[in-house]
């Protein structure tokens, strides 16, 4: 495990002090980001490097969520050859859990921002694998944060959802051109490409990036997004009667031993005139082991196997299946996380790379 190359770590670091320094020089709050940035790099691979940049935990108040404010704060894992040409550039989504934590148990009910004595769950980084396992075929992977947003949601959840992955998509354009709340991470300004640009969320997550591909949604100016995947996405206010997807290559993956795998196909009915949708049925999989801060021993005392009490531990580690094909073998965590590789590294090679 090494830290990002020196000169690159000397120069984003030097370049948030800078930004830092000007955000809180001006008189008037910033369009973007009301705190001031904190950029920071932790621990990656021989191949893939990872820094987490922060404006605060109620830096933007999205719509759908009522004036409320949430985070902007994302981690980034990137190429180590960052320098070797324009990278594709995708963003990744949790859907809903526990916010925050205080010790070894949870802050229930939700609350946002965390309290004293509390600190935020990193739901965010239960996807680190995947975006290692993106960063190493030359991808620049933004996992973003959600925590005010499930914390404070009101049945328009998929609505500030989606309005906070275009406002860090905005800022990904600004930074392009050099410009912008996140122009502490210049290094990225040549090296990003805002043409090739796929989404991934998962649960809530997933109904967010089904919501920002509709039909009738306007994305960010100088946005492309070639596809969107979600893992058994939950649609969270979605009128799938009303709403359509038919220009975005979209795929579902959900687990037949997910309580969610019916509302799974939800999302293929809208996308009925889309030659380019797609699910996918991991057999033996639940909900929770897709994100690893969800998942028993990787994750926080409270994580837990979402099978219901009945429906799992069946003899000979089986499960039920809830779209109706018997009793798979369950998988281990480690299993179901390969599945999701596989399947989110061969759609994002297809339609993004």
């Amino acid at each position: 495990m090494r830290m990002p190359p020196r000169a690159l770590r000397h120069s984003i670091l030097t370049a948030a002090a800078a930004a830092v320094t000007l955000v809180t020089a001006c008189k008037a709050p910033q369009p973007d980001a009301v705190g001031s940035v904190q950029v920071s790099a932790q621990t990656g691979t021989k191949q893939a490097a990872q820094l987490t940049y922060d404006f605060g935990d109620t830096a933007y108040a999205p719509p759908g969520l009522e004036g409320k404010r949430t985070e902007l704060k994302a981690a980034v894992t990137y190429p180590r050859g960052l320098g070797n040409g324009k990278h594709p550039l995708l963003m990744m989504l949790h859907g809903w859990a526990d916010t925050c934590s205080a010790g070894d148990k949870p802050v229930r009910p939700q609350v946002w921002p965390c309290g004293k004595g509390a600190r935020p769950v990193d739901n965010y980084l239960g996807y680190s694998y995947l975006a290692r396992a993106l960063a190493e075929k030359g991808y620049i992977v933004v996992s973003v944060s959600a925590n005010g947003i499930q914390a404070q949601e009101q049945g328009q959840g998929h609505i500030a959802r989606r309005a906070l992955l275009d406002k860090h998509l905005e800022m990904w354009q600004q930074l392009a051109a050099g410009k912008g709340p996140l122009r502490a991470l210049k290094p990225f300004t040549d090296h990003v490409d805002l043409n090739r640009v796929g989404t991934l969320g998962h649960s809530r997550g997933g109904g967010g990036v089904i919501a920002q591909v509709l039909d009738s949604h306007k994305r960010p100016p100088g946005v492309n997004i070639r596809g969107a995947l979600a893992l058994a996405p939950a649609m969270n206010g979605i009128d799938a009667g009303k709403e359509r997807i038919t220009r975005v290559p979209i795929a579902v993956v959900a687990g037949t031993c997910d309580a969610m795998w019916d509302d799974s196909k939800i999302p293929l009915a809208m996308a009925a005139k889309n030659p380019h949708a797609r699910h996918y049925s991991v057999t033996g999989a639940n909900h929770n082991f897709f994100n690893t801060v969800w998942t028993p021993g990787s994750g926080p005392s409270f994580a837990s196997d979402d099978v219901a009490i009945e429906n799992r531990n069946l003899p000979g580690g089986r499960c039920k299946s809830t779209n109706g094909t018997g009793n798979p073998r369950q998988l281990k965590p480690a299993e179901q996380r390969q599945a999701a590789i596989r399947y989110v590294t061969t759609f994002f090679d297809k339609y993004v790379r």
